[in-house]
């Protein structure tokens, strides 16, 4: 077997997404650099994950200043589906963009050279994966040597992660009945609870009733709310 087959096999028998950190954390320091983070962001569930190595004085600094919204990385990231380095994304800039200033500060931080793999997703959601190190000599040596592994390593990694988070949330949903989730179906059709009924042979109060029911489950204030929470949950499909 061949390092990065190592690698792969490692990730296919992790439980749990702590299991993945700690595989993440010992890959990159095998491979010669200091850190590394993992974001991913899905619009549709408002889910921001951020795991990894940044320093907590770093993470502050970085959403006090909403560096997010002048960050150079982040803008590649929304345009490339290749890897790249940091250090790319300001060759075009003037010496005084404010866009140097993220790269600038983050190297105060134990950061003085990193690189970038994007991960995007159908719809708007999508991942990155990234290394960074406080040598730029190193950084660019194994960078060198690693780069194609790395990118193969974090494809899997986003997958597994992935994988293990949907089913850590699927085990945490409300047992909604049939019948609740059938009253939620036809609701996000637009159908009221008088014709609900008449579709599943049932008087308009059961309907409603299971409306109620299943809204105090999914923790919601009416039912039409109840209805986002079940479909970005996957309990039912609109």
């Amino acid at each position: 077997m061949t390092v990065l087959d190592d690698f792969l096999a490692a990730l296919d028998s992790a439980t749990t997404t702590d299991d993945l950190h700690r595989q993440a954390e010992q890959v990159t320091r095998q491979l010669g650099f200091e850190g590394y983070t993992y974001h991913l962001y899905r619009p549709g569930q408002g889910s921001l994950i951020y795991v990894g190595d940044w320093k907590s004085e770093w993470v502050e600094r970085y959403d006090q200043m909403g560096y997010a919204d002048i960050d150079p990385v982040v803008e590649r990231v929304l345009q490339s589906v290749t890897p790249f380095k940091w250090a790319d994304t300001v060759i075009h800039r003037d010496v005084g963009a404010p866009e140097r200033a993220v790269l600038n500060e983050a190297r105060a931080f134990g950061m003085k050279a990193g690189a970038e793999f994007p991960i995007h997703e159908h719809g708007l959601g999508g991942a990155t994966f990234s290394v960074f190190s406080n040598s730029e000599a190193e950084f660019q040596q194994s960078w060198q040597l690693h780069r194609h592994t790395l990118h193969v390593f974090c494809l899997y990694f986003h997958e597994r992660y992935c994988a293990l988070m949907q089913a850590h949330e699927a085990d945490e949903l409300p047992a909604v009945s049939k019948r609740e989730r059938e009253c939620l179906v036809w609701t996000s059709r637009g159908k009221t609870a008088w014709e609900i009924g008449e579709i599943l042979h049932i008087s308009e109060r059961t309907v409603k009733e299971h409306l109620d029911s299943a809204s105090r489950k999914l923790g919601s204030f009416s039912k039409h709310h109840a209805v986002v929470k079940a479909i970005l949950g996957r309990i039912i499909l609109p």
